[in-house]
C-alpha cells in the first residue's frame, strides 16, 4: 500500500482582528518544499452550514479540490479558523483511512507559511500569518482527480456592544485558478431572546424569519470567484425594535458610525401597522401587449398582500383617469376580489396624463396611517400638464394640502420615460425609484417591491443621537421600518464628541408615537471595523451622484466624487475614466479632466436624461446611496445595464488601491509625497513589516509590487529596498516618526 497521510492546517485569527482570513485551499506539494510554479488546486465547490443557539455556534465545511495538473500531485491543506473555535471533526478519507490533524504553535506557524510565501512568491498568502495552525500532507491526488474534505467545529461567538458577530472564510478569489461551480452558506439562527438585526457588510444574504426566535440566513453563487469574508451579525432585544450601532475610528481623527434598527415582533401578533396605499396604473397606448399583462399580474400580486385592516385605491389613467373606488376602501376579502377584477380590465389606449392621475391620487390620502403612493409609468406626459417642473410643483401643494406624510415609489418602464423627473418625484417625497429595462421583468420588479413594505412595523423614524457631534449621515430622510427589513444610517462624528451617549429612536407604532433607547459607545479608537468607513462613503458618493444628476455637475462636485471614490476603492462612472488613465492624476486635474473628457459629464445639465446611460447613472447613484454591503465596490452599471468591473482598482480594508504600471499604490498617495522607506519584497525586512505590523498583511497581499501608508508614512514594497530593518527603524514606523536617511 502506497504511503498515505494527512496535512490539515488551520489558523486562529480574532474575528475582528485585522488579518483577513481566507477559506481552505490547497497548496501543491508538503509544506517544506512547495511547489513554487505549479498552480493551485481548483475549488470544486464549498458548502457551509452554520448552526448557532444562544451565541453557540457549529460550522460545518464541505469542499472538494480538483488536481487540473497532469500528474499525481502531493499537497497541503490549509483553513482558517475563528479564535477560540475547537475542531470537532476533520475528515480526510484515503484508502478507507480518515486521517488526524496536528497542532501547531503561533512561532512555527509563522515560520510555515513566510516560507511558503517565499518559495511561490504569493503576497496573497500572507493573510494567514501569525496564527496558530495544524498541518500535515495530503498525497496523492492523481491527475484529474478530486479530493473531498469536510470539517467542523464549534465556537463560543463574540458578543460586543449589543451584537454577536460571526465570520466565515470565504475569500478563495486568489486561490482558485477557477470559478467555484457552487458556493452556499445556510445559518440556522436560534435564541431565548428575540431576534432582531441580522445584517451581513460583506454579502447578499436572504433572511426568512420563521418566528421572533428562530432566523434562517442563506448565501448563494454558482461559477464565481468569492473575493471575501463572510461577516455575520444579529442581536437580541427585549423591545420590538432592536437598535445596535457599529463604530469605526482611527486615533486622532472623526469616527465612522453604523446604526441599524430591525423589528423583532412577530407578524402574526398583530403589531403590524395599518397602512393605506393607492396605485397609480400607467394604461395608455404604449403599454399595450406583453407590458400590460405583466402590470395587471402585478399590481394582483399587490392588492391580494394587502392586510385586512389596510386601506387603498387604484387609479388607471391614460388620457383620462379612471378610479377603482370614491376614496380609500378597507381590504376585505369582497373589496380585495373587486379590485381583481377592476385589474383584469384594464386596457392599454389612449395617452398619458400623469399630472392628472397624480392630483387624484394624492387627495385620497387620510392623517393618522403610513400611506404610500405607488406609480408606473412607461412615458413622458402627453395630456395635460407636460412640463415636468409644474407637475413637481403641483404634487408638492397636493402632499402639503393633507398633513399625512406620505412616500411615493415609482416605476419607469422601458428607455423613454425621463429619468430625472421621475427621480425628482421619488425623492421628493421620501420615496425610491426604479427602473424596468426593455428586456426586465415587470411583475417580478413591482411584486418584489411590494413585499419590502408590505408590513409597515413603525413609521415616521426620528432619530436623536444625545451629545454626540454627527454630521454626513445618510440616508438624510429616514425611511419607514418594515417586516423583514432594516434601517441602516451611515455616518461621521466628530472626534472631541466620543463617549457614552443614549441614542433615541421615535416613530409611530400602533396606538401613537413611541421611543426606543440604546445605551452606546462612539469610542476614542475602533479597530477591526473598517469596512463601515467604505459603506459610509458609498452612501456619500451615491449622494453626490444624485446632485449632480439632477441639480447639474461642478468641478468642486466631481472632485469630492472621485476623491472618495479614489480614497476608498469604490467604482464609479467617474472613476472608471480615470482608472483607465495611464498616469496618475492630482486632485486639481480631476474635475477639470472629467467635464472636458468624459462626455456624460460636461457642464451643468449635460448629462443625458432619457435612455440606457441615464437609466444606469439613477440606478448607480441608488445602489451607492442604499448598499448595504462591499460586494460590487468595484462595479458599476454600464448604458446597456450589464456590470462593469474594472480590475486596476480595488477596496482594501478602507483602502482605496489603483495599479499605474506594475505597482499598487495607495491612492492617498501623491507625488510630491516622500517615500519613506523602499523594503525589497519576500526579504526578511519585507517579513518583519508583516509581524510588527499584522494589518498591512491585507494591503501587501495586493501584489509583488506595493505603496503602502504606515503611520502617515510612505513605504515602498518592490523589487529592490532593505533586505532588514533595525529595532530602531521598526519602532520610528509604529510611533509614525520620520527614518533617519
Amino acid at each position: 500500500m502506497r504511503h498515505l497521510s494527512a496535512l490539515w492546517l488551520a489558523v486562529i485569527l480574532s474575528l475582528l482582528g485585522t488579518a483577513a482570513l481566507a477559506d481552505g485551499i490547497l497548496l501543491p506539494g508538503p509544506p517544506t518544499a512547495i511547489h513554487p510554479d505549479v498552480p493551485y488546486f481548483t475549488i470544486k465547490y464549498h458548502h457551509v452550514t452554520m448552526e448557532v443557539t444562544d451565541q453557540v455556534c457549529t460550522t460545518s465545511v464541505d469542499q472538494v479540490f480538483v488536481n487540473e495538473t497532469g500528474r499525481e500531485q502531493e499537497a497541503t491543506y490549509m483553513f482558517p479558523l475563528p479564535a477560540g473555535a475547537v475542531v470537532q471533526k476533520f475528515t480526510l478519507i484515503a484508502d478507507g483511512e480518515e486521517m488526524a490533524a496536528k497542532l501547531l504553535t503561533k512561532e512555527e506557524a509563522q515560520r510555515i507559511y513566510e516560507d511558503i510565501v517565499r518559495r511561490r512568491k504569493d503576497p496573497a498568502l500572507l493573510t494567514y500569518a501569525g496564527n496558530n495552525a495544524y498541518q500535515a500532507r495530503i498525497f496523492p491526488i492523481p491527475a484529474g482527480g478530486e479530493q473531498r474534505i469536510q470539517l467542523s467545529y464549534s465556537e463560543l461567538l463574540p458578543y460586543d456592544a449589543g451584537l454577536v458577530t460571526y465570520l466565515y472564510p470565504l475569500s478563495t478569489e486568489k486561490f482558485s485558478p477557477k470559478p467555484l461551480k457552487s458556493v452556499t452558506f445556510v445559518a440556522d439562527i436560534n435564541s431565548k431572546l428575540p431576534i432582531g438585526t441580522v445584517y451581513s457588510p460583506t454579502h447578499d444574504i436572504s433572511c426568512n424569519r420563521l418566528t421572533d426566535n428562530h432566523v434562517k440566513v442563506s448565501y448563494e453563487e454558482t461559477n464565481s470567484k468569492p473575493d471575501r469574508d463572510l461577516l455575520l451579525y444579529y442581536n437580541t432585544a427585549k423591545d420590538p425594535v432592536g437598535l445596535s450601532l457599529i463604530t469605526f475610528k482611527e486615533p486622532g481623527k472623526d469616527g465612522f458610525f453604523l446604526l441599524l434598527a430591525a423589528p423583532t415582533t412577530d407578524k402574526g401578533r398583530g403589531e403590524i401597522l395599518a397602512k393605506q396605499v393607492v396605485f397609480v396604473m400607467d394604461t395608455s397606448g404604449s403599454m399595450s401587449g406583453e407590458k400590460i399583462k405583466q402590470v395587471q399580474a402585478a399590481l394582483t400580486y399587490c392588492v391580494n398582500s394587502l392586510n385586512p385592516q389596510d386601506k387603498f385605491n387604484i387609479i388607471a389613467f391614460s388620457d383620462h383617469v379612471e378610479d377603482f373606488a370614491n376614496g380609500l376602501v378597507t381590504a376585505t376579502e369582497d373589496k380585495v376580489r373587486e379590485a381583481r377584477k377592476f385589474i383584469a380590465g384594464f386596457e392599454a389606449r389612449g395617452g398619458t396624463d400623469i399630472d392628472t392621475a397624480l392630483t387624484a391620487a394624492l387627495k385620497y390620502r387620510q392623517a393618522g396611517q403610513p400611506s404610500y403612493l405607488v406609480f408606473l409609468t412607461d412615458g413622458d406626459p402627453t395630456v395635460g400638464e407636460q412640463d415636468p417642473e409644474k407637475i413637481l410643483k403641483h404634487v408638492r401643494e397636493q402632499v402639503e394640502s393633507i398633513k399625512a406624510p406620505t412616500r411615493l415609489f415609482d416605476f419607469g418602464v422601458g428607455y423613454d420615460v425621463k429619468i430625472p423627473f421621475l427621480d425628482k418625484l421619488a425623492y421628493n417625497n421620501n420615496g425610491l425609484s426604479t427602473y424596468v429595462r426593455p428586456n426586465e421583468n415587470i411583475e417580478q420588479k413591482v411584486s418584489s417591491f411590494y413585499a419590502k413594505i408590505a408590513q409597515p412595523v413603525l413609521a415616521d423614524l426620528q432619530l436623536d443621537l444625545g451629545q454626540v457631534q454627527t454630521y454626513d449621515a445618510f440616508p438624510r430622510e429616514l425611511p419607514d421600518l418594515f417586516y423583514g427589513s432594516q434601517v441602516q444610517v451611515l455616518g461621521r462624528y466628530k472626534a472631541d464628541s466620543a463617549g457614552r451617549a443614549t441614542i433615541l429612536l421615535t416613530g409611530t407604532m400602533g396606538g401613537g408615537s413611541q421611543t426606543f433607547e440604546l445605551a452606546a459607545d462612539f469610542p476614542e479608537a475602533r479597530a477591526g471595523t473598517d469596512y463601515i468607513a467604505s459603506l459610509w462613503a458609498s452612501r456619500k458618493i451615491g449622494f453626490l451622484l444624485d446632485e449632480i444628476r439632477l441639480e447639474g455637475s461642478s468641478k468642486e462636485l466631481i472632485d469630492e466624487v472621485v476623491r472618495l471614490s479614489l480614497e476608498y476603492g469604490i467604482l464609479t462612472e467617474y472613476t472608471a475614466f480615470l482608472a483607465r488613465e495611464k498616469e496618475a492624476l492630482l486632485p486639481a486635474d480631476i474635475g477639470a479632466r472629467v467635464l472636458a473628457e468624459s462626455p456624460a459629464m460636461r457642464g451643468p445639465g449635460a448629462a443625458p436624461t432619457a435612455g440606457g446611460s441615464a437609466m444606469a447613472g439613477s440606478q448607480n447613484a441608488q445602489a451607492l446611496q442604499y448598499q448595504t454591503g462591499l460586494g460590487a465596490t468595484n462595479t458599476y452599471l454600464n448604458a446597456k445595464g450589464d456590470t462593469e468591473r474594472i480590475a486596476n482598482i480595488q477596496n482594501v480594508g478602507q483602502r482605496g488601491y489603483i495599479q499605474r504600471g506594475t505597482r499598487w499604490e495607495d491612492t492617498r498617495y501623491t507625488p510630491e509625497m516622500k517615500i519613506a522607506l523602499r523594503v525589497q519584497v519576500y526579504s526578511e525586512a519585507y517579513f518583519q513589516l508583516s509581524r510588527n505590523f499584522p494589518a498591512l498583511n491585507q494591503q501587501m497581499s495586493v501584489g509583488d509590487s506595493v505603496l503602502v501608508i504606515l503611520n502617515n508614512q510612505v513605504v515602498e514594497i518592490g523589487a529592490e529596498g532593505k533586505t532588514t530593518l533595525s529595532e530602531a527603524e521598526l519602532a520610528a514606523l509604529a510611533a509614525g516618526r520620520a527614518l533617519e536617511g
